[in-house]
């Protein structure tokens, strides 16, 4: 939890007080931001590490915090910018003591009241402002755990990316900063990225966040020229897996979901199928590397040959399909040439998923669903995705195909355009200027 110093707000002291004991017992382990730093430890490095592994985070904000602590809101500026990326679903602020949203305008924590706003939309704050009522609505948004926690892919992710800004701030100190600039940080972002302790993390996270503005609308985003700032500082082949590693940051968090394998039992997890609304493979295997976190070396992804290249013979479609479909799943598997490719051959391998691309569009939709209904048959396991560039099938017509577990993506308009137009830039970024 988020709060100013003991003693200068006697509400937020009171909410601390409350709130801990009763998110301990409900399994959390609670970090609070004065109250565990020992004399001794490197209070930045702890806040910056704790800031960056909380799976939520409570920030306390009473009238005197609001106008005196710069700390707690450079903290909040961390975990809002956790949030923004979808690295951290919960932040809960709680203003106590004070109506006057105003001086917290001034102060810099428009943010959170605009987040307090939106969380007040779906669940009412409490109206008569007493610290018991604001304590009973927090703790509400916490169930109990009753499982491991998380390993944190998202959290390993970005680690990998920071990685590479350590490297480049190691050779050379200013690209960091240089970085920075090109993403237009404010003020407070730049005193980030210039501390001595969790600057590298900071800038990872605006790196990613800074590749969804081509989802978002924009032509222009500003992440080639930040990895352009880096050539003082790392390799050329540094700066291509810095590009690779940031660039499945453009899709949304939410369209990645169906591309994850689910580990719950049942017919829909077993035999998934994703509708996905575009024109080519690259934006599927970005999806899937979404999904994944981009973990290295942790899926498979085959794609069908073009339809002219296929040999022409007289069988129906629906054979030359399923031919080309166990062709590209033989490389997916792995499995030798003269090896049979069938459900006792292969099994699921329990840390690399195995994903089939087909375009809809070069096939009959009738030919295409047996095809992956018989896929489904001997790989239940298998992630097919389906590239639909015109448009979804129809309730009806799924359930004709028997396709009715199939879930649909739809990218924004002109969004897979401006993802591959910030792919090129990227290339461009990471070659030698001259």
């Amino acid at each position: 939890m988020s709060h100013g110093g003991k003693g200068k707000d006697g509400c937020v002291d009171e909410a601390l007080r409350l709130i801990e004991p009763r998110l301990v017992e409900r399994g959390y382990d609670v970090f609070t931001d004065v109250e565990k730093l020992r004399a001794g430890d490197s209070w930045h490095d702890v806040l910056y590490e704790e800031m960056y592994l909380c799976d939520a985070a409570i920030v306390l904000l009473g009238p005197v915090t609001i106008a005196e602590s710069q700390w707690v809101r450079r903290e909040a500026d961390v975990l809002m910018g956790r949030h923004i990326v979808r690295s951290l679903r919960t932040v809960l602020p709680v203003f106590l003591g004070t109506q006057d949203t105003q001086a917290a305008r001034r102060r810099g924590f428009n943010a959170l009241l605009m987040l307090q706003a939106e969380l007040g939309n779906r669940k009412p704050l409490p109206e008569g402002g007493e610290v018991e009522q604001f304590v009973e609505w927090v703790v509400a948004e916490f169930a109990p755990v009753v499982g491991p926690v998380s390993d944190r892919p998202f959290h390993a992710w970005v680690k990998r990316v920071a990685a590479f800004l350590t490297t480049s701030r190691r050779n050379n100190f200013d690209t960091v900063t240089d970085a920075a600039a090109q993403l237009s940080c404010s003020h407070d972002e730049m005193l980030h990225v210039r501390a001595k302790v969790g600057a590298e993390m900071f800038l990872a996270h605006l790196m990613l966040r800074a590749g969804s503005t081509v989802r978002e609308g924009a032509a222009d985003s500003p992440l080639p020229r930040a990895v352009a700032a880096l050539r003082a500082g790392l390799d050329g082949r540094q700066l291509e897996h810095l590009a690779e590693e940031i660039l499945p940051g453009w899709v949304d968090p939410d369209d990645a979901v169906p591309f994850a394998p689910v580990s719950s039992a049942g017919e829909t997890a077993r035999r998934p199928v994703v509708l996905l609304h575009a024109y080519d493979v690259w934006t599927a295997r970005q999806h899937v590397r979404r999904a994944l976190y981009n973990e290295p070396d942790s899926f498979q992804l085959g794609q069908l040959p073009d339809p002219q290249e296929m040999p022409v013979d007289e069988r129906v479609p629906a054979e030359d399909l399923l031919d080309a479909c166990l062709a590209a799943l033989r490389k997916v598997f792995g499995v030798p040439p003269q090896m049979p490719l069938n459900e006792h051959t292969v099994q699921a391998r329990e840390r690399i998923r195995d994903y089939l691309v087909i375009n809809a569009a070069d096939w009959r939709l009738q030919d295409v669903a047996t095809v992956v209904n018989t896929l489904h048959g001997w790989f239940s396991w298998l992630i097919v995705v389906l590239l639909t560039p015109g448009g979804r099938p129809g309730e009806d017509e799924l359930r004709s195909l028997e396709l009715t577990r199939a879930v649909s993506v739809d990218l924004p308009v002109g969004a897979e355009q401006r993802a591959y137009s910030l792919k090129t830039r990227l290339d461009a970024a990471v070659q030698p200027a001259g």
